[in-house]
């Protein structure tokens, strides 16, 4: 993925040209399947990032970080984030979760919510590293919350929602440690 860079003036037009030029590239050689795939990428064309939660998330996204959807509808970050860790902290390849509860309830602010985390490499704490699940099986009493981003979708368990929250795409279901009380870092 291109990120446009942001600590010169230009650096947009010149990620922007780096990308024109691999795709003029692909396609003089006559790579039509890879123009397209770049293409698909650098535009998340039918949702081509959010197939997997592996994805999504392995580099999760800084802050403001993904839209989400309920309903139909972008949700505010104030009702559910999926963010980076603070990166002075450490915590940049965490996935931080943040979800008004229960969900879909009115958001007031993250400490009415519930956080839960990503973290495979334990920079969070190795408790939850160890406490992430990936390739699950929902639980039989897992309920949609609603939420989506592109073809991941929130789920709880009554049965054990005060301890994770899953996170499901069409390949794959992680189970998500919930963190609490939130830890946080200043």
């Amino acid at each position: 993925m291109v990120t446009p860079i942001r600590s010169f003036p230009g650096g947009v037009i010149f990620a922007a040209a780096v990308v024109v030029a691999v795709v003029a590239i692909l396609a003089w050689q006559g790579n039509l399947f890879a123009v397209l795939a770049i293409l698909a990428w650098q535009s998340n064309l039918l949702d081509v990032r959010a197939q997997s939660v592996a994805t999504a998330f392995d580099q999760p996204p800084a802050y403001p970080g993904y839209t989400w959807t309920r309903d139909g509808r972008a949700v505010a970050s104030e009702e559910m984030e999926t963010i980076a860790g603070p990166s002075h902290c450490g915590w940049q390849s965490a996935t931080m979760l943040f979800i008004v509860w229960p969900p879909g309830s009115a958001a007031t602010t993250y400490f009415t919510g519930r956080l839960y985390i990503r973290d495979p490499e334990g920079v969070y704490g190795i408790p939850f590293r160890d406490k992430l699940a990936r390739n699950v099986t929902l639980p039989a009493d897992a309920e949609a919350t609603g939420y989506r981003l592109g073809a991941i979708e929130i789920y709880v368990s009554p049965s054990d929602r005060d301890e994770a929250i899953y996170v499901v795409s069409p390949r794959d279901a992680e189970r998500w440690p919930r963190v609490d009380p939130v830890r946080l870092c200043a």
